[in-house]
């Protein structure tokens, strides 16, 4: 799926709703594995063909995601969660949205 697809950029969005999505469950402190496995899936899915410009949304709507769920890793295990899986997950993320943006 093209990184600047409508769908791709609605279901990244869908990611931070606190209803539906990993991240803004997260934010709540809730770690939803099931969620977090179709995140992961859906940022393997994404291609940007090489030389393309970004798109300014699908940056805005990754960027910040594996540094948030950092952040929540204490106060969801605080909460029940397996903190290695939401350490994995965070790590997973990390992983991808560095290959699809790049690195200095």
């Amino acid at each position: 799926m093209r990184h600047d697809d409508p769908a791709a950029l609605e279901s990244l969005d869908l990611a931070w709703d606190p209803d539906e999505g990993i991240l803004g469950k997260l934010r709540s402190a809730i770690f939803d594995a099931e969620l977090a496995a179709k995140y992961v899936a859906l940022l393997n899915s994404i291609e940007i063909p090489e030389g393309e410009p970004l798109h300014a949304d699908f940056v805005r709507l990754i960027w910040f995601a594996p540094i948030f769920t950092e952040w929540q890793i204490d106060e969801v295990a605080k909460q029940g969660a397996e903190r290695q899986a939401v350490v994995n997950f965070g790590d997973q993320v990390r992983e991808r949205v560095m290959e699809l943006l790049g690195t200095p």
